[in-house]
């Protein structure tokens, strides 16, 4: 039995007593004799690490050669210098001119409630339909340029309308409204109906 490898421990099992040469055989060199190689637990893991730091010494010098390497050909690549900046440009001289604010009109004589109902085939301007307290900031705001400005109620309970108006002629009506496209309000003409 010739075994070459075994990953057993060593067992105390007598040896086996060797044959005796065979008649004639006067050589010295007779190479059909048994052998048998044991490695225990211990050689395998002395075998397992000396590996291990093999390919970890390997694998560190790749990395400090490639390093070396890369550094060497970032020295080569030639260093570039920012171009010069061109001269500045001459200063323009520029100058703000406001347009002057449109003008408020006089305060109306006599205060008109903020909130009231639209008359009927009467004819106004609606500026928006939102909620109640923006209403009657923008109402407010509208009765400074001398608009005749109020609060109505509007298509549901939690929305207002601001309205101007009522118009007795097209001249008054258009005077409003050349004062709201001043402002810059979005508006539409509106005549309500009886309810």
């Amino acid at each position: 039995m010739q075994r070459i490898l075994a990953l057993d421990e060593p067992q105390n099992i007598p040896p086996e007593p060797p044959e005796p040469p065979a008649p004639g055989a006067g050589s010295n060199f007779d190479f059909k004799e048994d052998f048998e190689l044991v490695v225990g637990r211990r050689q395998v893991a002395a075998i397992t690490f000396l590996a291990l730091v093999l390919v970890v010494v390997c694998s560190g010098g790749a990395y400090l050669a490639g390093k070396a390497i890369s550094a060497r050909e970032e020295a080569v690549q030639p260093v570039l210098l920012p171009d010069p900046l061109p001269a500045p440009a001459p200063m323009i001289e520029a100058t703000i001119v406001r347009e002057p604010a449109p003008t408020p009109a006089p305060q109306p004589a006599a205060e008109a409630p903020l909130f009231a109902n639209p008359n009927p085939k009467a004819i106004y301007i609606q500026v928006g339909a939102v909620e109640k307290g923006v209403a009657m900031v923008i109402a407010q705001g509208l009765r400074k340029y001398a608009l005749d400005s109020f609060v109505a109620p509007g298509p549901s309970a939690k929305s207002f309308r601001v309205l101007i108006g009522p118009f007795a002629d097209a001249e008054a009506y258009q005077k409003a409204r050349n004062i709201i496209d001043q402002i810059g309000l979005d508006n539409f003409a509106r005549r309500y109906q009886a309810q």
